[in-house]
């Protein structure tokens, strides 16, 4: 089966993963309030209670606009999850189509929404009192960036989703690999305020990269090597998880 072929399967299932928000408002509803509840806990709540509420939003505002896209990549191993359970893969058995098309489907739906859900929280972020201080193309950099990288982790979920026995237990695992990723890194705190180990597990840690690449893409200062490391991370993580996903999925199908 030519790549051609196989693409344009997935754009199919891409459609097919997106048609039931149209038929489910209430799931819709719930991707545009998570990230305007995130942004009113940390961003507002937070930024109150430092006393510069203009600097606390502008430090704060992309290190939540990661937490809630690295948050929302547990969707792909639940949807997944639950079309086990639904038995959608053993209709997707009989199909002449390639192994990787159902999973390329659902991430790339992911993505989709994930887009939308970026987008909202800039519009609250703007809302709250955030400000691009960088050029179009730099802010448009940034966001490109959080969505290639949640594209890479949304592969982890797929793997963690085809091997959990239920989608409550994929939830568990997802979080428990989220949890330590997104509260142990600069997302939300810098590192100089946190302990010795905490400041070594975070200079590790590649959502502290991605934070701090969207911090200098949509405020300005300088970048560093957060960039490159976060490209690096995502290449990593694809390049690992997209045979372990594709391999999950043709073990389960058997």
């Amino acid at each position: 089966m030519t790549t051609r072929n196989t693409f344009a399967q997935g754009m199919t299932l891409t459609w097919r993963s997106l048609v039931p928000l149209r038929n489910q408002p209430g799931e819709l509803i719930q991707l545009l309030l998570q990230p305007i509840f995130m942004i009113v806990i940390f961003v507002v709540v937070f930024g109150a209670m430092s006393g510069d509420q203009a600097g606390a939003v502008q430090h704060l505002l992309p290190g939540v606009l990661t937490q809630v896209a690295l948050t929302q990549t547990i969707t792909t191993g639940l949807r997944l999850a639950e079309d086990i359970g639904n038995g959608v893969f053993d209709r997707f058995r009989s199909m002449p189509i390639a192994r990787s098309a159902p999973l390329m489907g659902r991430i790339l739906a992911d993505t989709a929404t994930m887009t939308l859900t970026v987008a909202v929280a800039l519009l609250v972020g703007a809302v709250v009192g955030f400000r691009i201080r960088t050029s179009p193309l730099e802010a448009l950099g940034g966001v490109a960036l959080l969505l290639l990288f949640t594209l890479a982790l949304g592969w982890v979920s797929a793997w963690l989703g085809l091997r959990a026995k239920s989608a409550a237990s994929m939830q568990g695992m997802a979080t428990a690999v989220l949890l330590p990723l997104t509260f142990g890194s600069t997302a939300l705190i810098p590192a100089a305020n946190m302990p010795g180990v905490l400041q070594w597990w975070a200079a590790l840690n590649p959502v502290s990269h991605l934070a701090d690449s969207l911090r200098a893409l949509f405020t300005g200062g300088p970048v560093g090597a957060h960039i490159w490391i976060t490209l690096g991370w995502a290449g990593a993580i694809a390049a690992c998880f997209v045979p372990l996903a594709v391999r999950a999925y043709s073990r389960r199908i058997r």
